[in-house]
């Protein structure tokens, strides 16, 4: 998928969609799904001639699909995984391995603390809880059934994690006790797609779980990206998918990638489109719709293509909302929990990728479209003691020491600008501003790749600030140049501030250190999603269902690629894979 663009043969070629942030939308007819001609809305009489043949079909091997795979499998059901990617993982494994499940399980009990399926429902639909309020009750309800048991599961399947001493709270604060614990990752070490530098702990949760997989005989069709779901227009039933070949192949390079060989067993090796029949349900996991900005621009329209950069987990995985769009196409819809509260500051400052420094190191096999860490420049993002964060035109926005709704409402449209006469309010991109003494004290190295990478247009330099800012190229708003002389006063106010100690403009706790001393830096922020809130309607056995809220037979989708969990962590994903894939292998055969 182009990282600027939308899969599903764009955006179902130009079929307007439109929503507010709390609203339900669809493609389908508004009406009763099943139409006066016996059709079904987004179904269809030709079926394909089927190449491959499952119980249950999942489509993403992150971690809700390898879940719902192992579980379905356990049951006794024949399950195929299609993945896009040449590894399994998803976002999972570029991620902290923090695993947020409750319910009252082994590791509770061993720290004493009191827990139940009922206090996490309670927790998480509280009234005043940020993200938690807006979410769908059923399927809080759904999840939260089986989170005990998705935790005792997750250690029968090779999990490990640090234990009593490391267990704490979660959820955003929604938590009434705690119910986080983070991957342990020893043993894995050397299966590691992200490279062996890479800080991440999620190769920890997903290589275990995918190796047991593989092991109970869970078969996969790798480098195949989804691009239709069948429906039969006279039953209504889904009743199988459509992927066509998408290898990874590095700029260079004329061979895909491919896994560690201790990951390859139960691979089905093909490089034809597939169609493959389900005769239990299909499984929608892939991941959600993080890198794709014009998905997200539906439901706020402040957001453009610059906050498609530094999206956790890409580029090893790209949430392309392909799963959402094409669940739409046969009749399916979206639900909004909250937007807007959901982006992550970045962690990583002058790379596309920032999302934190060192996910993916030199020795990773992706590491040619990462091309440079860019600089960690405080893992709680908050200090940026020797930063200035301006916007586009070279202005500050807001305290750079902070975050919260308010910072990010500051960054959706900080800038004001004359298009055409007019006035327009944007975004664009951040860039943080910073000298060479700063530099020198942070050990930053900025002698070129990996660390930096001065021809890809995320970081500059310049031994003045005019010529800083001359030499600055707005991505996907190259027409909008920075001034030099907003920079240069932006930064000689904030000097100023340095010497009395105050920040007048926006109370920076901290404005301690000149940037003085050329050069001087500017280099990209990204800030970008994390977790997505919005996504495929469900219920509370996961079952995909239309705008009129009935159940789209044997179509099931979990995790961030469906609605009504704004809770972070992957507890969320673990309990929602645990339930599809129990609930999917009680379904009759289609």
């Amino acid at each position: 998928m182009p990282k600027d663009g939308l899969s599903r043969r764009d955006f179902l070629k130009g079929a307007a969609l439109g929503a507010s942030s709390a609203a339900l939308f669809t493609l389908a007819a508004c009406n009763d799904d099943d139409k006066s001609d016996g059709s079904v809305s987004g179904g269809t009489s030709q079926l394909p001639n089927w190449t491959h043949e499952a119980d249950v079909v999942v489509v993403g091997g992150g971690i809700v699909g390898i879940v719902a795979a192992i579980r379905a499998r356990d049951l006794g059901a024949s399950v195929i995984v299609v993945e896009a990617n040449y590894a399994c993982g998803g976002h999972a494994m570029t991620s902290g391995g923090h695993v947020h499940l409750g319910g009252g399980n082994s590791l509770q009990k061993l720290a004493n603390v009191e827990d139940s399926a009922d206090q996490y429902y309670i927790d998480h639909t509280a009234p005043f809880q940020s993200r938690d309020r807006a979410n769908i009750r059923e399927v809080i309800r759904g999840a939260a059934n089986y989170h005990a048991d998705a935790f005792e599961f997750m250690l029968e399947n090779g999990w490990k994690n640090q234990g009593l001493p490391n267990l704490r709270g979660g959820g955003q604060g929604a938590d009434s006790v705690d119910r986080t614990v983070t991957t342990d990752m020893t043993g894995w070490e050397d299966v590691n797609p992200m490279g062996t530098g890479s800080i991440p702990l999620g190769p920890g949760l997903m290589r275990p779980i995918e190796k047991s997989a593989r092991d109970k005989g869970v078969e996969f069709i790798m480098n195949h990206h989804m691009d239709k779901i069948y429906r039969d227009a006279s039953s209504g039933n889904v009743v199988g998918i459509m992927a066509a070949y998408s290898p990874r192949i590095m700029k260079g390079q004329t061979e895909p990638l491919v896994d560690f060989e201790e990951f390859l067993d139960g691979n089905i090796d093909t490089t034809e489109t597939v169609y493959v029949k389900a005769n239990k349900g299909v499984v929608i996991a892939t991941g959600g719709s993080s890198s794709n900005w014009q998905f997200h621009s539906l439901f706020d329209p402040r957001y453009g293509p610059e906050h498609a950069n530094g999206v956790g987990g890409d580029p090893f995985s790209f949430q392309d909302a392909s799963g959402e769009l094409a669940i739409i196409e046969i009749g399916g819809t979206i639900a909004a929990t909250e937007v807007g509260i959901n982006v992550a500051k970045a962690r990583a400052v002058g790379t596309q990728y920032g999302y934190r420094h060192k996910t993916i190191t030199a020795d990773a096999p992706v590491f040619p479209e990462v091309r440079s860490y860019g600089f960690d420049i405080d893992p709680d993002r908050v200090s940026l003691d020797g930063m200035v964060f301006v916007n586009m035109i070279g202005n500050r926005y807001a305290a750079e020491d902070t975050d919260g709704t308010e910072y990010w409402d500051r960054v959706l449209s900080s800038v004001l600008i004359e298009e055409d006469g007019e006035l327009t309010r944007m975004a664009g991109p951040i860039w943080a501003i910073f000298d060479d003494e700063w530099a020198k004290e942070r050990n930053f190295d900025m002698s070129g790749p990996p660390s930096v990478d001065w021809d890809d247009g995320y970081i500059y330099k310049a031994d003045t600030l005019e010529d800083l800012a001359d030499k600055v190229v707005n991505k996907f708003y190259e027409q909008h140049k920075m001034p030099g002389e907003n920079l240069v006063a932006t930064i000689d106010r904030y000097n100023t501030f340095v010497d009395s100690g105050v920040d007048e403009d926006f109370k920076r706790k901290n404005p301690y250190v000149k940037v003085a001393t050329p050069p001087f830096y500017a280099a990209w922020v990204p800030n970008a999603y994390h977790d997505t809130l919005i996504g495929v309607l469900i219920n509370g056995k996961f079952q995909v269902l239309d705008f009129n809220r009935k159940v789209i037979p044997h179509l099931y989708c979990g995790g961030e690629a469906s609605a009504g969990q704004g809770m972070h962590g992957h507890g969320k994903n673990i309990s929602n894979g645990y339930a599809i894939g129990t609930h999917i292998v009680e379904e009759q055969a289609i």
